[in-house]
């Protein structure tokens, strides 16, 4: 059996419960790695790093690299990691929520008159992009780039062989350690700065690593966001009284990013390799054996939460996977969900309604890692 195909794209939900319930493991001989889809498994496979390495993360289309803290294993990993927790404070979050609020302010002026709407082209794609740009410390000229060079990496976008791929790569590449540098003579009060000038046991880090580092940031600042928010839009599209739930009782817009992040995810698995034998429902995994956790499953599993498949407001449960779990754990968690917010709270505040539009052609993400939407159009009616 294959995992990778057309059906997965379109919606995974039906083969995630089948395989729930009856091949909770088994080999993708496309992928040449185990799959487990229970909450419970992908639980175990993320929370334990020594038996699940993270240092190889499998051959999926070269969707997963090998960049920094993500591909890294204890000790190396909680040394990396502490760089860029000095970078991500409670404190750098709080100065940017002004930013955020203005930024969504910005283009829903850009959105004003307009009524059928590629919400992703128009506010899902370009918040987070210009947010973790201005973060990094990126001229304002290049922000249009990322999104390019992000879709490249996660070949989430038209082109999704690697070779193909490969020139934005390079040039995003070159675009970073050109800026390398400067930041070292010149260093500002962003992360690309702050990554530049930290030290890894008294010495100053790698170039190769700080090319790394903001590739990484670079994906996690805006590949979760834009498809978290496109996939919460597209599911109040459908269901136009929650909306109006939404829109009535602002208090609950933090229940409802928490419940898309279980519902439909933004990120649907990782892998690790085993570093011991062991088993899972009889089946032996081999050392040097690669296991894909499927996340997006695991967090609809029936035996973990009642009525998976339904999305519920009042769930209280955030215990999902999206974010990963351990020491992997997605740094930039509190980031996505304040920018998710601060979209809506705005989008409350000048729409009365929103519907699918039949303007322009919705398009899935070209990934069955990275779920969301390239373009998504709706109709929306001014409040």
């Amino acid at each position: 059996m294959n995992f990778s195909n057309s059906d997965l794209l379109i919606n995974p939900y039906p083969h995630y419960k089948r395989w729930r319930e009856e091949d909770p493991i088994w080999w993708a001989e496309d992928i040449k790695g185990w799959v487990l889809s229970r909450y419970d498994d992908v639980r175990f496979i993320l929370k334990d790093a020594k038996k699940f390495s993270s240092n190889s993360m499998g051959e999926m289309d070269q969707q997963a690299m090998a960049l920094p803290l993500l591909t890294d294993d204890p000790p190396r990993h909680t040394q990396l990691r502490a760089i860029v927790n000095k970078a991500f404070t409670s404190n750098t979050l709080k100065d940017m929520e002004v930013e955020v609020a203005s930024l969504v302010d910005e283009l829903l002026d850009d959105m004003a008159g307009k009524t059928h709407i590629d919400i992703s082209s128009d506010f899902t794609i370009p918040l987070p992009v210009h947010i973790i740009a201005r973060l990094m410390g990126i001229p304002e000229e290049r922000k249009d780039d990322f999104k390019r060079w992000s879709d490249a990496l996660t070949g989430t976008g038209q082109a999704t062989k690697l070779q193909d791929r490969l020139p934005d790569i390079m040039e995003m590449t070159e675009y970073f350690q050109s800026l390398i540098p400067e930041r070292r003579k010149n260093p500002g009060n962003d992360l690309f700065s702050k990554v530049v000038n930290a030290e890894l046991d008294g010495e100053s880090i790698s170039d190769q690593d700080i090319v790394g580092f903001n590739i990484l940031l670079l994906i996690a600042g805006n590949e979760t966001t834009t498809n978290l928010l496109s996939n919460l839009l597209n599911y109040l599209s459908l269901h136009p009284k929650k909306w109006e739930e939404l829109r009535d009782n602002p208090e609950k817009i933090d229940a409802a990013v928490e419940e898309t992040l279980r519902f439909d995810a933004p990120v649907h698995w990782v892998n690790r390799k085993a570093t011991v034998d062991i088993e899972f429902h009889g089946q032996k995994v081999k050392k040097g054996d690669i296991v894909y956790a499927i996340l997006g499953s695991a967090n609809r599993d029936a035996d973990h939460y009642d009525q998976p498949d339904t999305f519920l407001l009042d769930r209280g449960k955030s215990d999902h996977h999206t974010f990963g779990y351990g020491i992997h754990f997605c740094i930039g968690a509190p980031l996505g969900r304040m920018e998710a917010r601060y979209a809506l709270e705005g989008l409350f505040k000048r729409y009365k309604s929103i519907k699918p539009s039949a303007a322009g052609e919705n398009e899935r993400t070209h990934s069955n890692m990275l779920r969301g939407f390239h373009h998504l159009w709706l109709e929306l009616e001014g409040s």
